[in-house]
Formats: structure tokens, sequence, C-alpha cells
């Protein structure tokens, strides 16, 4: 696959400016793909003009947060209100996707296939598929996307792996530091990380929603091992979606910013500011050599090292809170346990099984693990200190000589186990 630059509008069907930004954008500029709303008043205005676009790849821009479903609302009453409105925001997703899994996974799947099937209908053969908002980063939600476009045939979505080291290296606009998208950046950035999903496309923009000037094109550049770029934009003809204030719902959809981003796209001199294959900035690229070297590794020597850091830091925090801030020792074992718990998953996790499977069932069976070896911990720490009348530290230390050996039977042979 050669070297492509993907410049992608999302929102196609929100809004009659929108629809016309993209027009003008695809004919005068360097658009050259698109994703549908399927479920907003100008969806069918905007398959109508996409049959002009030849070249315009189409895609589904999944949307759970606005406006109304596609879906009958008694199928899917966690995502709407009475009257089939979407009632929830991206937090308030992810939330129901943590504390209702089953039948948030359950609904969510119902609307989401709905929307695919209605875009299907409409005669889109969907290139690609992403989301309003994001909600697609939420691990439940992407877990669908994968079996969605598994079922359906659809070959690509949007993954979150913008390097922050590349951009700070090779852009001088900084604004994302001082109004949230460095924030946000941060937490797409950890769900792409739990959804352990792989692309050859490198996403650029993430730093910069809905703020593309030109100068955020000024140098772009895209480290080695990907074939394509993807930009995410949101043009609009501004003037147009004021003079028709009835049809918008999101004053996002009528800012000056989505003007300019019009005024970028049209720019074709951006398209020579993309550099392919370009070297990670020093220390990252140091981080990448060593993470190539690492895993080169036997697993079980990958285990001993990163299960000495976790023990390390771990009898840490336990000798901190029970010598110097003077904690009763079951006490102190159990805050060391909250503490240093997720850190040992996470780890042990990626550097040590490089797992790809589902992060919450592995996140829930690795505690599970965890919960066992505090119960044990608990008991033979009583035991030496009280029985044996060894010294509180030395009990500790000697438990976990022990204790390492079984954790890594049970990671290997339960939490992170390797289905065929």
């Amino acid at each position: 696959m050669s070297n492509k630059i993907i410049f992608n509008a999302d929102d196609f069907g929100i809004s009659l400016g929108v629809n016309q930004a993209i027009v003008k954008a695809y004919n005068e500029g360097v658009l050259n793909s698109a994703s549908l709303m399927v479920n907003q008043k100008y969806a069918k205005d905007a398959v109508k003009l996409h049959k002009d676009m030849p070249n315009l790849a189409l895609g589904l821009h999944v949307n759970l947060t606005n406006e109304y479903s596609t879906a009958k609302a008694e199928d899917i009453f966690l995502l709407v209100d009475k009257n089939g409105k979407f009632k929830n925001g991206f937090l308030k997703l992810f939330l129901l996707s943590m504390l209702r899994p089953r039948k948030f996974k359950q609904q969510a799947k119902i609307e989401i296939e709905a929307q695919i099937q209605k875009a299907i209908k409409m005669g889109v053969n969907l290139s690609h598929i992403d989301s309003h908002r994001h909600v697609h980063m939420i691990p439940a939600v992407f877990d669908i996307f994968k079996e969605m476009m598994a079922k359906y045939g659809i070959k690509k979505t949007r993954v979150m792996n913008e390097n922050l080291f590349m951009t700070l290296k090779t852009n001088k606009n900084k604004s994302y530091l001082f109004d949230g998208g460095l924030v946000k950046y941060g937490l797409l950035l950890l769900f792409s990380m739990i959804n352990s999903y792989k692309s050859k496309t490198y996403f650029y923009t993430m730093l910069y929603t809905c703020k593309l000037s030109k100068d955020k094109f000024e140098s772009v550049h895209i480290p080695k091992g990907y074939d394509a770029v993807e930009v995410m934009i949101h043009p609009s003809v501004t003037m147009t979606d004021k003079s028709h204030k009835e049809d918008i719902f999101d004053e996002n959809v009528i800012s000056d910013w989505r003007l300019k981003e019009l005024e970028t796209l049209t720019d074709k001199s951006i398209l020579n500011n993309f550099v392919f294959n370009a070297e990670y900035p020093f220390l990252w690229g140091i981080y990448k050599k060593i993470e190539s070297w690492w895993f080169k590794l036997n697993q079980k020597v990958r285990f001993v090292l990163v299960g000495g850091f976790n023990t390390v830091f771990a009898y840490m925090v336990f000798a901190l809170l029970f010598a110097l801030i003077g904690m009763p020792y079951l006490w102190a074992l159990i805050v060391q346990y909250f503490i240093t718990i997720n850190v040992s998953v996470l780890t042990m996790r990626y550097y040590v099984f490089k797992s790809e499977g589902d992060f919450w069932s592995e996140f829930c069976k690795a505690w599970s693990v965890y919960i066992f070896m505090f119960v044990f911990n608990s008991l033979a720490l009583s035991f030496l200190v009280e029985i044996c009348r060894l010294n509180e530290l030395v009990a500790q230390a000697l438990y976990l000589v022990v204790s390492t050996i079984l954790t890594y039977i049970l990671h290997k042979y339960f939490s992170f186990m390797r289905k065929n």
C-alpha cells in the first residue's frame, strides 16, 4: 500500500452548511473522504451529493449522543428518552458501559447496527466507520465496532495513535496545552491502549480538534510503520447554517473555526508539508528501540524483570506506609495493594504477556488473582509475624519470594491466557 494522505470530513449530513462545505472542499481542495451521519436531517441530501463525488470515500459517522436514534426507543432505553432522543454525552456513556455493561453493550449494538443497515439501504458502500464525539473509543463500544466491521466487511476504523512527542517536535502551535486538547488526547489514547487495536493509518489532529487552521500543517511527520495518515476535519459554510438556526442543535456547527477549516481544505499547498517514514524524536526513539529489544527477551525473563520492579515498588510502598507513616501492618498492606495493583496489571498485561485480548475481562481476572494473593498474603504475614515472631518487614520479604512464582502461573494460565 502506497503512502496516502486522507482528509476526512466528519458530520456529513448534519446541516446544509456542512454539506455545502464538503462539496466545495472536494471540488476545489484536498478533501477525499467523509463520514455520514445517517440519523441527521440532511443525510439524504448528503447521499445525493455524494453521487457527484465518485472519488470521495464515504463511511459511517456513528452517532450515540445527539438528536434521535435509528432504532426503536423501547429497545435502547439506556441511550434515549421516551421520544427516542439521545440523552447521554461521552462520559455518561462510558459510565453506563462500566455500571451496566451487559445492557449497555446490547443496546449500543442494536443502535450501531441499525445505523449501518440504514446507510447500506441508502446505497452507501461503507469504506470506514468512526463516530461522533469519539464514542467508539469507549472500550465496550469499540468491541461492537470490531464485531460490526467483521460482519459487514468494513475495512477501517479510526484509531487514536497520534504521537504527542512527534507533534511537539514538528509543530510550533501549542494551543492544545491550554484549551483542553491535551486532556482529551490523553483520555482517548488511554482508551486506545485498552482497545489494543493496531492500524497502519496514523491519526493526526486529535490535539487540534475543530481548530485546524493552516498553521497546524506547517510540518506533519508520520512515523515509520504507517502506510497512510488520516486528518479529521469539520468544515462548514457557517453563513448558511447561521441563516438556518432552526436546524442547529449544537453551537459548534456554526463556530467560525468551521469556516477556517474549510479554508484549510481548499489550500492544496498543505499536501507538501506531510513527511512519511519520519524518525521519532530522540527520547521516544530510544524508548521504541528499548521496547523492540525488550520483546525479544523470553517471557519468563520479562516476567522476572517486570515482577521484580512491581515487587520492589509494592514493598517500598508497604515500607513507607508501615515504617514511616506508622500504619498497622495489615492496614499498610491493604492500602499498598490498592495503590500498586493497577500498575501491576497494566505492566504485566503489556510488557510481559503482550496481550491483545478483551481488556476488561483480563483486568477483572487479574484483579481476582491479586485478591486471592491478598488473602494469601494476609494469612501468611499474620502467621509469620504472630506465630513465627518474625519482623514485619522480613516476613513480607519472605512471602514475596513464594508469591512471585505463584503470580506468574496464575497470570499465564488464567488472567492473560491466549486462546487458540
